[in-house]
């Protein structure tokens, strides 16, 4: 009986140990699809479970962050309205909002639209409320301010979010028209679902008005970005970009000794002023230098850790914009200030898509006017000023970024920042990482090292406060924003103009900081 009971078990263990061998060996043989990274779909509970990771990379399992702080409870068909802000009419899809990132009407097989229809309808179906959106134009005749202040100084709720470009939130808050987001209870804007650096630039005292959350895609398409042509740089013998930039060695001087490398005079007039000439740069007068400055690792202005405006210009900034003007604005690499602007093609980046320019500086969103370009292009940070720069930095420019707040006038904010802070929670965690895999790097990005300079960019993005609460002296015509166009050549001489001016109103800022924040 004994024996028999002991062949039995070594059977067992035999047939134990096969099968782990085969499943072994079939798991080793298994392919491995680089599209398909182990991402799964959200588990029944609405938790997110997808890691954002890199198809070529096997992800380690996330540990999610607790969402236990918010309440359990349902809120009998609450409608949480989103005011969009657009330009000139622009629906999802085009220049303006490249993207949507709020709600859409159905799951239509796009994985974007997909992503944002299930993180809605689930939080839709766990609170009982329902998600609503309205795009109203920003420019022009300015629809959108107009019916926002209407709205708000008659108590009409009728929006329970609010989207703005930074470029407009000064005078909303000035007006008293903002709640303030640090006395809602369900916001944790230290989490990291709430970009730090917006949190950071955007608190005034002890106050926060708007931040941009993950759930906002428009503020990463405004973020600075550098794109260069492979072709050309094939063609003059430029070493490998991405490996410079990895190595944390990519400055403005190689900037500069690679444009002026490529510069040349192809239409043989002994000029450097035609769309037929090849050239080192292309990009807009008004944003290059933003962008550029941005990458020196600095800002026009500074909110202090008790809430204050500080102006951050000295000596040593004024410079570092002369530097700017005199080495890469002024150059003969650049077209901007080169080519007869009646001559230009449709636009800046054209020089760049017919292999005309070797670099070109704009947002990131740009890889939706790049799709098409025949030629292979990688993706860059802005540079370093120097090798003595210890990271890099991206602007968030904010003509074209996204912020969000809710209007003072919202009785149920409560309801609206619980809302919110799921809809963040879920987009950190799966929007947003499906956004930036299929959206950006796989519809855009040419090769795999674009990934990794993304990443780069998307870690080192910056909000500066003087360009919105300074933008009638700073970012104004009379200061930094049309210095070119206006060939403002002497940036201490433009400084002392506007310094009074800029002191006064930082003293207002700060006045108001102690007396209402």
């Amino acid at each position: 009986m004994k024996n028999s009971v002991k062949f039995k078990i070594l059977c067992a263990l035999l047939s134990f140990l096969m099968v782990t061998l085969l499943a072994l060996t079939a798991c080793a043989d298994a392919p491995v699809d680089p599209d398909h990274p182990s991402n799964t779909p959200d588990e029944p509970d609405g938790q997110p479970s997808g890691d954002g990771e890199t198809p070529d990379e096997q992800p380690e399992e996330e540990v999610r962050l607790p969402l236990d702080y918010l309440p359990s409870e349902t809120y009998g068909g609450t409608t949480v309205n989103f005011l969009e802000w657009s330009v000139g009419g622009h629906t999802p899809g085009m220049s303006w909002v490249p993207w949507e990132e709020i709600d859409v009407d159905a799951a239509d097989g796009d994985p974007l639209h997909n992503a944002i229809y299930d993180r809605n309808g689930y939080i839709e179906e766990t609170y009982d409320v329902v998600i609503t959106k309205e795009y109203l134009s920003i420019d022009g005749s300015p629809a959108y301010l107009s019916a926002f202040r209407s709205a708000s100084q008659a108590g009409d709720e009728t929006y329970q979010v609010i989207t703005l470009r930074t470029l407009n939130i000064a005078s909303l808050i000035n007006e008293g028209l903002m709640k303030d987001m640090n006395t809602l209870s369900n916001l944790h804007t230290d989490m990291p679902w709430w970009n730090q650096d917006s949190v950071q630039s955007f608190t005034t005292g002890k106050a926060l008005f708007f931040a941009a959350p993950e759930m906002l895609l428009r503020d990463k398409g405004a973020t600075s970005a550098m794109f260069y042509n492979q072709t050309v740089a094939s063609q003059y013998s430029i070493e490998d970009l991405y490996d410079l930039a990895s190595a944390g060695e990519w400055t403005m001087d190689v900037m500069i000794e690679y444009s002026e490398q490529v510069t040349e005079d192809l239409d043989g007039d002994d000029l450097q002023s035609s769309a037929e000439d090849m050239f080192g740069l292309t990009g807009s007068q008004r944003s290059i230098p933003f962008h550029m400055f941005a990458g020196t690792d600095n800002k026009l202005a500074m909110i202090d850790g008790e809430g204050y405006l500080q102006i951050s210009i000295d000596d040593e900034v004024i410079d570092i914009w002369q530097t700017l003007l005199d080495d890469i604005m002024y150059a003969e690499f650049y077209t901007g200030t080169n080519v007869d602007s009646t001559k230009l093609p449709d636009k800046d980046f054209n020089f760049f898509k017919s292999d005309k320019a070797l670099f070109y500086i704009d947002m990131v969103k740009s890889v939706n006017t790049l799709r098409d370009m025949t030629s292979d292009y990688g993706v860059l940070p802005i540079p370093k000023y120097d090798d003595y720069q210890e990271d890099y930095s991206t602007l968030v420019w904010t003509h074209h970024d996204c912020v969000l707040g809710i209007p003072e006038c919202v009785t149920n904010a409560e309801i609206v920042s619980t809302v919110l802070e799921h809809m963040n929670y879920i987009s950190y965690y799966d929007v947003y990482p499906l956004f930036y895999d299929t959206i950006i790097l796989g519809k855009s990005a040419r090769d795999a090292q674009s990934k990794e300079m993304l990443e780069l960019i998307f870690r080192v993005r910056s909000f500066d406060p003087g360009q919105y609460w300074l933008s009638s002296t700073l970012h104004g015509s009379s200061g930094f924003l049309t210095l070119v166009e206006q060939s403002k050549r002497n940036i201490a001489s433009m400084w002392a103009g506007i310094e009074k001016q800029t002191m006064t109103e930082i003293e207002k800022f700060n006045d108001q900081v102690d007396a209402k924040w």
